[in-house]
């Protein structure tokens, strides 16, 4: 079953479902966000400043790069105030002994200690996690001041490369007729790049947004993927999604071709006892022994209150056909 959201259309005596979520967000029409009060500049004073001779500030710089290696925890930065010459010192917090010793210098006016409120933190890109919300926008419109926003709610399967370029697998029958997918944060990912659906169902979205994202082999729920050897019929496998979350079950069968009516049939799924529902499309399935990438979630019956049945595409032919390699580790 491909499994959307929100009704379930029933296939002969089989529930067939694509697990994909519609979401209708409405917002008010021109709503004005809140102005922010504006950040701090930089480091706040302590003390006065005191102009030095130009150059003084410079070289009690260099002196403190010169012993940078024995800097304390609580010194986040030094740097040349433009101003009044000096080397601004920023400690986090309470300035300890340690701090200022390390800012002592031979020209001590040439060197001024501040506070800092909070340490300064490497701002690096998220990580694409498998099995957490991907979205995106299908249509809006305007009614009685009212805007509503109608999309897809799907699930992130997992990360892969060709050469540089990092992508996000989901599920084909989330990617079709879309564009612009964004993560659970709402920052955007990028565009779809290829979508096969039916016969298979599979989507690539190329992440374009690497300020903000980065290709991982996290699946919310379970282990860091290691690679994507194939499992046998009879091994555990635990699927995540952003709808349910992390479930388990076995292989039953490969080599599935499922009907999920109207003409649409897709082949070459593996069918598992894992439960999933509405929402959950694309999300990862792993062999949590081995922390091998199986596949992504198709479709299925049932639910994870009653249980179910559930379809995801080989992980493998995927990578083997367009030359990807599995991101792996964090």
């Amino acid at each position: 079953m491909p499994l959307t959201a929100p009704a379930a259309r029933r296939v002969g005596a089989a529930v067939a479902l694509v697990l994909t979520a519609v979401l209708a967000l409405a917002v008010p029409a021109l709503a004005q966000t809140p102005t922010p009060p504006p950040l701090p500049s930089g480091p706040g004073s302590t003390t006065r400043p005191t102009p030095v001779e130009p150059g003084a500030g410079q070289a009690a710089k260099q002196r403190l790069d010169e012993r940078r290696g024995r800097a304390p925890a609580n010194v986040a930065a030094w740097f040349v105030d433009p101003t009044t010459n000096q080397t601004v010192v920023a400690v986090v917090g309470p300035a300890t002994k340690a701090a200022t010793d390390f800012a002592a210098d031979e020209n001590p006016a040439a060197v001024r200690v501040q506070p800092m409120s909070a340490p300064i933190r490497a701002l690096v890109a998220a990580p694409l996690v498998g099995g957490t919300a991907i979205t995106t926008v299908t249509s809006t419109s305007t009614s009685g001041g009212v805007t509503t926003t109608t999309g897809i709610r799907c699930s992130d399967g997992f990360s892969v490369r060709r050469n540089t370029t990092t992508y996000l697998l989901t599920a084909g029958h989330c990617t079709q007729n879309t564009s612009s997918w964004s993560g659970p944060n709402g920052q955007r990912i990028g565009n779809v790049a290829l979508t096969a659906w039916p016969t298979n169902d599979y989507g690539i979205i190329q992440v374009a947004n690497t300020a903000a994202w980065r290709g991982s082999g996290q699946v919310r729920g379970g282990p860091t993927v290691t690679g994507a050897t194939e499992a046998p019929v009879g091994t555990q496998v635990c699927r995540s999604g952003s709808t349910s979350g992390y479930h388990c079950g076995v292989i039953e069968a490969k080599n599935v071709t499922v009907n999920y009516g109207n003409g649409v049939t897709v082949q070459g799924l593996t069918q598992t006892s894992a439960c999933a529902e509405s929402g959950d499309s694309g999300g990862s399935f792993l062999a949590p022994g081995t922390a091998q990438a199986q596949g992504l979630l198709s479709g299925g019956s049932g639910d994870c209150t009653t249980g179910g049945t559930t379809y995801f595409q080989p992980l493998r032919p995927i990578l083997n056909q367009y030359g990807l390699t599995l991101v792996t580790g964090n």
